[in-house]
């Protein structure tokens, strides 16, 4: 255990290198600059915006800035905002609390529905609400995340008029977690709905293949009951690759927080990478992806062992 783990350590570790070298260089060579968002179209000439270029460290050539970077990195500085003219870290930390939660709350929500619906679609294989579901499924999926939360802006605050389509609380009382209830609703079923979907059409594929082997069959015939045998020995059986497509999915919920938060006005980390892109200001981009990096990986990391723990066999000794 210790061998495996040491080894997924070291190889997730360097995928976090790669993803964060790749954005390092993408960032750098994207047309425009912060300095030009920093002047304004008011104060701008080619003589300022090589002054601030030189004041930013961003004069010097690309392998340089990346091995500034990452020696900052290792010594703990992760640079200062652009735009806020304060610590990216700190910047990106204030927003770390509400992405943490909507993204929680929507991460809990997919795994229970996605894993009901599977369970249920699978137990009725081939009967009308297994094809109702399974379709519902597929459309939800084909349905891009910005549609789908318009969609439910238009039912719950246009028409019903009962759920807040933006913001995080009611002004006065962003202390209140029970004001603030109603307005995670649309955003937590914006983002959890497609990841629930696909979820559900992978949970009923691994457990229709479950269903039909040879521990099933004999467990039924020795009288254990139909919910026994779907809830526990099948779906245990099938958790393994369940747990995996949950793990993977986490990197989809940080992708899909852009839209979402965006589109219902949620202070999170995913509209501060929009506005963060918009500004050209580098060092919070970069902080986000090294944190976004660290989430991914830790949570294949955990994934992984949970998986050992659970199945040995899934991985080699």
């Amino acid at each position: 255990m210790i061998a495996f783990l040491l080894r997924r350590s070291a190889e997730l570790l360097l995928t976090l290198g790669v993803l964060l070298l790749v954005v390092f260089a993408v960032l750098r060579l994207a047309p425009g600059g912060p300095a030009q968002v920093l002047l304004g179209p008011d104060r701008y000439t080619p003589a300022l915006e090589d002054r601030v270029n030189h004041v930013l460290g961003l004069d010097r050539s690309l392998p340089e800035q990346a091995v500034r970077w990452f020696r900052a990195v290792l010594e703990g500085e992760l640079g200062t905002s652009y735009f806020h003219r304060r610590p990216a870290a700190q910047v990106v930390l204030e927003r770390l609390g509400a992405t943490l939660l909507l993204a929680g709350l929507a991460f809990a929500l997919s795994l229970a529905v996605g894993v009901s619906v599977g369970v249920f679609a699978a137990a009725r294989q081939g009967s009308r609400l297994d094809r109702l579901l399974s379709h519902g499924a597929v459309a939800v999926i084909a349905t891009p995340g910005f549609w789908l939360g318009i969609g439910l802006i238009l039912l719950g605050s246009v028409w019903l008029r009962i759920l807040p389509s933006a913001g995080m609380a009611p002004i006065g009382r962003e202390g209140d977690f029970g004001a603030r209830l109603r307005y995670l609703v649309l955003p937590v079923m914006t983002l959890a709905a497609g990841h629930a979907a696909s979820l559900a059409l992978y949970a009923r594929s691994a457990l229709t293949e479950v269903l039909t082997s040879d521990f099933v069959r004999t467990a039924r015939a020795m009288g254990a009951s139909a919910q026994r045998i779907l809830w526990r020995d099948a779906l245990g059986a099938a958790a393994v690759p369940i747990i995996t497509m949950a793990a993977l999915n986490l990197a989809h919920f940080l992708e899909g927080s852009i839209v979402v938060e965006t589109l219902f006005g949620w202070p999170g980390i995913g509209q501060l990478t929009t506005a963060s892109v918009a500004r050209r200001d580098y060092p919070v981009l970069l902080v986000i992806s090294l944190w976004a990096g660290i989430v991914v990986v830790t949570a294949n990391l955990a994934a992984d062992l949970l998986t050992r723990f659970m199945d040995p066999r899934t991985v080699e000794e």
